[in-house]
């Protein structure tokens, strides 16, 4: 005899206790959590690029780029970040595109007028030792050849060039052009490229 055991009705599955059934419920995805990885990270990667954009926005920002540009002179390594942070600049804050464009010809401008005090100190050779490696450039013959060609006046096209400028001041100081001229000329071009820069970013889509 005895009372009979209690049926399971059709199609549900036997009950699992214990460890089993807690292992089998962790498993499960929880709603809302797939996915969740991915959101978060582009709401991080979001949230770094507007903190750049309002650094970039900064009054000071495109004076820092300048005096990098006048560094890197002397570096010759920071030209690709500088092109960047120049176009971070002028996108992060257009109506001021022509005073980044200004600041940063004036920070190249220092940074050669550095350079032009250190070749009347010690010659010449200082660019020949100090950069061997400007002398393997194209460029260098190029700007050669253009300033033999149309004397002190192709000092405002080149300087215009995105090209390195150790070539106009070796060049212009050894043909003698006064320091008021050769850094004259290179400012005004040094304008000319920053202006044209900036239109290209401000135009770009």
């Amino acid at each position: 005899g005895g009372p009979a055991p209690a049926r399971r009705p059709p199609g549900r599955p036997p009950c699992l206790g214990g460890p089993l059934a807690a292992a089998q419920a962790a498993k499960r995805p929880r709603p809302g959590r797939a996915g969740r990885g991915p959101v978060l990270a582009a709401m991080g990667w979001k949230d770094s690029v507007e903190g750049l954009r309002r650094f970039a926005a900064a009054p000071w920002f495109p004076v820092i780029v300048g005096a990098l540009s006048g560094l890197n002179l002397f570096t010759l390594v920071l030209s690709g970040p500088l092109v960047v942070l120049f176009c971070s600049a002028v996108l992060a804050n257009r109506q001021r595109w022509f005073y980044t464009a200004l600041a940063n010809a004036v920070g190249t401008v220092l940074g050669c007028c550095l350079m032009v005090l250190l070749i009347e100190q010690r010659g010449t050779d200082f660019v020949k030792e100090s950069f061997p490696s400007t002398f393997k450039s194209k460029w260098w013959t190029w700007t050669e050849d253009k300033m033999q060609a149309y004397g002190p006046i192709a000092a405002i096209p080149v300087s215009a060039m995105p090209i390195i400028l150790h070539p106009v001041i070796f060049f212009g100081k050894l043909s003698n052009m006064s320091n008021a001229v050769l850094l004259g000329s290179i400012f005004v071009g040094r304008v000319a490229k920053y202006v044209i820069m900036s239109q290209v970013a401000l135009s770009a889509p």
